[in-house]
């Protein structure tokens, strides 16, 4: 199975990335997408006709002046059992995620994904404690299902208490484990470059797997079709 992740900058690169995911589709399964407006995720549908899907819609993002959420297609033929939309903001905050977790059968196994755009602020993505408690409401969110797969814009440097605690809660941390040395990108680095303060950022989206899911390959390919790049995971359950 095949599953790729991507914050989509709320498709103000939209050419290249509607090729890449008409590219992706010939070998994925499952895709997890955030910061995706209602108009966005009708091109994605264009594009994804051989796919099922789940949209809730958050907050407004200012970039692009327009509400958007999160979305997660998955191939026809995968059962979608349930799906919620869970805050993870237990302070009051005008932020646009949230955990969007989706339960699958493949191949007569359940499996449930998560898929997470958290908190923006502070910019420099350090632990908080409102960053503390994300963390905490996620893993609780999914601590009597069995096998999980939780990705996503965390908005968390690597070096945060706030991404430790999935590590001290079982998951593999595929970031850490695959060494992976970004998951931003030059668009990225250029929106901010002329701030006061400016440094560059080399994390903040994450994949987090129990133990029981098999992982075949993971990578994080340079792109530059959004602000962030794609987090895309080969697994066995």
């Amino acid at each position: 199975m095949r599953i790729v992740f991507l914050n989509c900058y709320s498709g103000q690169i939209l050419s290249p990335l509607l090729e890449f995911l008409k590219k992706q589709s010939l070998s994925t399964d499952i895709f997890c997408f955030s910061e995706v407006s209602g108009n966005l995720q009708k091109k994605f549908t264009e594009v994804l006709k051989n796919f099922s899907y789940v949209f809730e819609l958050g907050g407004l993002i200012t970039d692009c002046n327009e509400l958007c959420g999160q979305t997660i297609f998955v191939k026809k033929g995968i059962n979608i059992i349930n799906s919620d939309k869970i805050s993870i903001h237990e302070i009051k905050t005008n932020d646009v995620g949230f955990l969007l977790k989706t339960v699958l059968v493949i191949n007569k196994t359940t499996i449930s994904i998560g898929n997470i755009h958290g908190t923006s602020a502070p910019a420099d993505k350090k632990d908080t404690e409102e960053r503390l408690k994300q963390s905490k409401i996620i893993i609780d969110s999914f601590n009597i299902d069995t096998n999980k797969i939780i990705v996503g814009d965390f908005n968390l440097s690597n070096d945060t208490q706030s991404v430790k605690l999935f590590e001290n809660a079982g998951y593999k941390n595929l970031i850490k484990d695959f060494e992976v040395k970004s998951t931003r990108n030059e668009v990225s680095w250029n929106r901010f470059k002329n701030e006061p303060g400016f440094f560059k950022q080399y994390y903040a989206d994450y994949c987090f797997v129990s133990s029981n899911i098999k992982v075949k390959s993971f990578e994080v390919p340079y792109n530059e079709v959004s602000d962030h790049l794609p987090l895309i995971l080969e697994f066995e359950i």
